[in-house]
């Protein structure tokens, strides 16, 4: 704060902006996204020059995570996407871990899991790259609260503990044996979850770290009552209510009773079910009032800003005011989150097979061409097209036709990496953009997929149905713009299909 006040003093205000980015992250890691959140909106307006991407890039992230915690993640979104643009204007490769990252736990929350675990393995992919044990100890960490891939997550939590345990840092190993724990517990793995669990809350104790010795006490809990042992569970889950309640965290409160609910439930004592039932009832009212209440005043603040920056809407803005003021209702709330998210989702997602669309391409493709003459590095483009798929629509019907190219789009995804981008041009046509590969690599990925498409077991869909595909491809020329680099896709792509399809056919250099 007295940073920003001489900043302010000063009349410097670049450096108003960097102390305000600075007590922003500070704000959101103590817990008060709220005002973090107003920090991050005042600093972003002074951060406008070409040379201001990279501060402009980490405020966008801390912005978007506050964002998520008050649950408004339709613009956690949105921030986080303009952080992954600023990350590329600063070339950047830590910042747009870090925004990749923020971008997968964004999506998370939204309840995308395959999309969320796709950025996360692109942010930890760069990570690895540049040897950032930061970078890499926190994508990790991130991909392993994974609930429906559990045995990749239990390789993610062993790799972030080992390079916890590398740092020395404390805080991080207790973490990590704190989340390996979690994964062992849901995979049944008792006696390995409590050795973890222990750990973390050994270290939790001897360091002081109230919160995650609290969370521990919580795990071992339902660890005892995922294991049986309900007396057991109910004296632990007690004993943390008893904490939760000194501490006076609702988050953890609503746990606990529901925890202690479910056990009593399982034992059949039903009057203390009730009892911790009716108990959750008043803390999940009161964190809905909260979250609603914060989320009405952070879009009054938001529009009070733009309010002071441009005189000349006083009269919209004063009426939007007055209709945020009223915004209180949960439902209403909802329907602007749903809203949002959909919009966000549609906008650059071909919805049957969940590829990015033509949209997409047109935004990303002379991004990535200038990108790779800038670093002198390879970027190969493939146009791949089902072979007779007019004859699939009309002997099977057009059902089975959306299922083959769902399954289609499956088997580009599982084999290429996370970096690449995949696009249903429309129809039968698809593209892979091959991000850093030279030609010959992108060849035989381009075989293998042709290959994948063919051995496929197409007679799942439909008794006796086949398919194959014919692709063209070629890498991008220093002098190329977009539309030629595709038209000379397409050309191979018409040599391959005039040669007799099924087959992957390379531009001549």
């Amino acid at each position: 704060m007295h940073a920003l006040e001489l900043a302010r003093d000063a009349g410097q205000q670049r450096l108003q902006a960097s102390a305000l980015g600075l007590l922003a992250l500070h704000e959101w890691r103590l817990g008060d996204s709220e005002a973090a959140i107003g920090h991050s909106l005042q600093a972003i307006p002074m951060l406008k020059r070409t040379r201001d991407a990279a501060e402009r890039a980490q405020l966008l992230c801390t912005l978007a995570m506050a964002y998520n915690e008050v649950g408004l993640h339709a613009d956690a979104l949105i921030h986080v996407t303009k952080a992954l643009d600023a990350a590329r204007a600063a070339k950047d490769p830590s910042l747009m871990s870090w925004a990749l990252n923020r971008t997968g736990v964004t999506y998370e929350l939204m309840g995308d899991p395959e999309r969320a675990e796709r950025f996360k393995l692109q942010a930890l992919d760069i990570a690895q790259q540049i040897n950032g044990s930061e970078e890499m100890f926190s994508a990790l960490n991130n991909l392993c609260t994974a609930e429906e891939k559990l045995q990749r997550a239990l390789a993610y939590a062993n790799d972030a503990l080992a390079l916890a345990k590398t740092s020395g840092n404390a805080h991080r190993i207790a973490i990590s044996h704190g989340n390996l724990g979690m994964v062992q517990l849901r995979l049944a793995r008792y006696d390995d979850a409590l050795r973890n669990i222990d750990e973390a809350e050994r270290l939790a104790d001897e360091h002081g770290y109230r919160g995650l010795s609290l969370s521990m006490l919580a795990d071992r809990a339902m660890l005892e009552r995922r294991r049986g042992d309900i007396d057991s569970a109910v004296a632990l889950y007690k004993q943390a209510l008893a904490q939760a309640h000194q501490t006076d965290d609702h988050a953890m409160l609503l746990s606990m009773h529901e925890g202690l609910y479910d056990c009593c439930k399982a034992r059949g004592d039903a009057a203390q079910a009730l009892e911790h039932h009716e108990a959750m009832l008043p803390l999940e009212r009161e964190r809905m009032k909260q979250q609603a209440d914060t989320q009405a005043r952070l879009l009054l603040n938001r529009l009070e800003l733009e309010h002071a920056r441009s005189e000349t809407e006083r009269a919209r803005l004063d009426a939007e005011v007055q209709r945020l003021r009223a915004m209180k209702l949960e439902a209403e709330n909802q329907q602007l989150v749903v809203r949002a998210h959909e919009l966000g989702r549609h906008a650059l997602e071909d919805q049957l097979t969940g590829l990015a669309n033509r949209r997409r391409v047109d935004h990303e493709l002379p991004l990535q061409m200038a990108s790779a003459r800038e670093r002198r590095g390879a970027l190969s483009i493939a146009a791949v097209d089902l072979d007779h798929f007019k004859l699939v629509n009309d002997r099977y019907g057009h059902g089975v036709g959306d299922d083959v190219l769902r399954a289609v789009a499956r088997i580009l995804l599982d084999n290429t990496r996370g970096s690449d981008l995949l696009a249903r041009m429309g129809g039968e046509e698809f593209l892979v953009l091959f991000v850093g590969t030279p030609l010959a690599v992108a060849s035989d990925i381009c075989e293998r997929l042709r290959r994948a498409v063919e051995t496929y077991e197409w007679q799942q869909l439909a008794p006796g149905l086949t398919l194959t595909i014919s692709i063209g491809l070629c890498d991008a020329d220093a002098g190329q713009d977009m539309r030629a680099l595709l038209e000379r896709a397409d050309a191979s792509l018409y040599a391959a299909k005039r040669a007799g399809r099924n087959r992957v056919q390379v531009a001549m250099a």
